[in-house]
């Protein structure tokens, strides 16, 4: 074999080999670009997924919102019974407007707190019935049960049975327990704000003078002990000591029913 031959199988397997190796580069592309193409695919379904994740939660966020706003509705129209009767509680503002939801996370804790702070507020108030029974008699003028003259009553009568718990109509100190001229066996409590609360012909009083007691608390029970024509509650509210009309207190609506 002459060189020339010898030059032309060298170079024909040269280029052999290195259409060998040109094809299984080129596999090996193949193989890459179809894992690039189902990472793709993948990253493309994953988007997709987190945008419905990130719908879902505007959709929930919306519905949150509207559920805040409608809690706050309600805390305006209890502030507004409540101012009625002269008590003051202050807002948070936000409500619709707030899209940020570390700012609704904020928001619904001072909700919370606002309603806390209500409730709170309604126990040092006297809010709320002494005892469950129709009132006989109401605050101002009247015809004297003993004299048939007319006269001024001071407070509510209640209809009571005998021995029926009687509550505390809010948080304070108990001032006066005992016999009370005309009341018989009652119980004056002090709260803050300046009231007073006072209830009278009971039959067994439960706490002592220097007491504290909660809203809602039995503080006695009711009876005819005193200037009495039979068993029943009278309940008498004072501010700064000046008498005011219990009725006012007893309900948070506006027109008080019984």
């Amino acid at each position: 074999m002459d060189r020339k031959n010898i030059l032309i199988v060298f170079l024909s397997v040269i280029v052999l080999v290195l259409l060998f190796k040109l094809d299984g580069a080129s596999e090996k592309c193949e193989e890459r670009t179809k894992q690039l193409e189902e990472r793709l695919n993948n990253l493309e379904e994953s988007l997709k997924e987190k945008d419905k994740q990130l719908k879902q939660a505007q959709e929930e966020n919306k519905k949150l919102l509207a559920k805040l706003k409608d809690i706050e509705e309600k805390i305006k129209k209890a502030n507004k019974a409540l101012r009625r009767k002269g008590i003051k509680i202050s807002l948070p503002q936000g409500g619709i407007y707030i899209t940020d939801p570390k700012d609704i996370n904020l928001y619904t804790k001072k909700l919370e707190l606002n309603l806390e702070k209500i409730l709170k507020t309604m126990q040092d108030y006297p809010v709320g019935v002494p005892l469950y029974g129709r009132i006989t008699s109401r605050f101002g003028w009247r015809r004297d049960p003993f004299t048939g003259k007319r006269a001024f009553h001071s407070g509510l009568d209640f209809r009571a049975s005998y021995k029926q718990p009687v509550f505390a109509t809010a948080t304070g100190k108990v001032v006066y327990a005992g016999w009370g001229k005309g009341y018989g066996k009652m119980v004056k409590i002090r709260h803050k704000y300046g009231y007073t609360t006072l209830y009278a012909h009971l039959y067994h009083i439960k706490v002592r003078s220097g007491q504290w007691v909660r809203a809602g608390q039995i503080i006695g029970y009711a009876g005819s002990t005193g200037r009495s024509t039979g068993v029943h509650l009278h309940y008498e509210i004072r501010r700064y000591g000046k008498l005011i009309n219990p009725i006012k207190f007893l309900y948070l609506n506006r027109r008080n029913t019984f």
